[in-house]
């Protein structure tokens, strides 16, 4: 199995990284990392005031703090689309052609979609992880000055008892990593969710395949965020800094067990899939 495991992820690697939906997405969220904090720079360059008031300290600007900015709106707007277009919707492409059941005969079923799992999931990590950290290094580039801190730097610091409160007054940078690190692994675990919604509602049309798996996570972010007993156990405030700032709660207990809890949903639902296609040529 592990050799064959090996040539599914060369394959799977392969395909993925040249997929046009997913090249795509990539380039857009290079575009917002690179091109907010320009703009946002740019901005305090016209207004002196502004930046006299506000500050230049880059803790304020980096995309994910940075609420007020554009490139702050479409990522989290697009959060879940991103999800399920890094799927590169590569099990649907299979099923719908001779490649599914020529790969599963030639290296076995569990090797073929242990391999889509691990590769969607890596991939869409690191495209994250890496145009953050861009992002992040664009701000502090941009905005150098770290010491100076106006009235407007402390509407950006972590309520104490959340959990990024130590890190941050350690230094705000183990905050950023905190956060970047959390947001890559976040859209790696919705990769995984959407491929196996697309795995066990195996349907031919693709557009249905990419809107399915979406509608579904906007619904559950839309009834978290309707009740506020539940709001404190939505991933997508959790994963926003600003939420530690403004919402009492948020401790590492909390993201532990929502992390964990939408991992257990995914190991859940890929036991689904290898019950649902126990027999390799349904």
């Amino acid at each position: 199995m592990r050799n064959s495991l090996v040539n599914y992820l060369k394959i799977d690697f392969k395909r993925l990284i040249t997929d046009k939906k997913i090249v795509i997405t990539v380039l857009i969220l290079l575009i917002i990392a690179v091109i907010d904090p320009i703009t946002v720079a740019r901005h305090f360059s016209n207004n002196a005031q502004a930046a006299q008031t506000i500050g230049q300290n880059p803790f304020q600007f980096w995309m994910l703090m940075n609420s007020v900015s554009w490139g702050n709106h479409i990522y989290n707007t697009a959060f879940w689309i991103f999800a399920v277009l890094f799927t590169g919707l590569i099990y649907h492409e299979d099923k719908n052609t001779s490649l599914y059941m020529y790969q599963i005969t030639r290296g076995g079923k569990g090797a073929y979609f242990i391999s889509k799992f691990i590769s969607t999931s890596t991939l869409s990590f690191l495209a994250v992880f890496v145009t953050l950290e861009i992002n992040v290094l664009m701000t502090y580039t941009l905005f150098p000055d770290t010491v100076h801190k106006t009235e407007q730097y402390s509407f950006s610091i972590p309520q104490k008892g959340s959990f990024v409160y130590d890190a941050f007054l350690s230094n705000p940078m183990n905050m950023v990593q905190i956060y970047t690190l959390m947001n890559a692994l976040a859209i790696s675990m919705f990769v995984v969710f959407s491929l196996c919604i697309s795995m066990l509602l195996n349907l031919k049309n693709r557009y249905v395949i990419l809107i399915i798996p979406v509608i579904i996570l906007y619904g559950i972010s839309y009834i978290a965020d309707s009740y506020p007993s539940l709001s404190l156990y939505n991933i997508r405030i959790i994963l926003q800094p600003l939420a530690a700032v403004g919402i009492t709660g948020i401790n590492w207990q909390v993201v532990i067990f929502v992390i964990g809890g939408w991992m257990l949903v995914n190991v859940l639902l890929m036991g689904a899939v290898f019950y649902k296609t126990r027999n390799c040529y349904d």
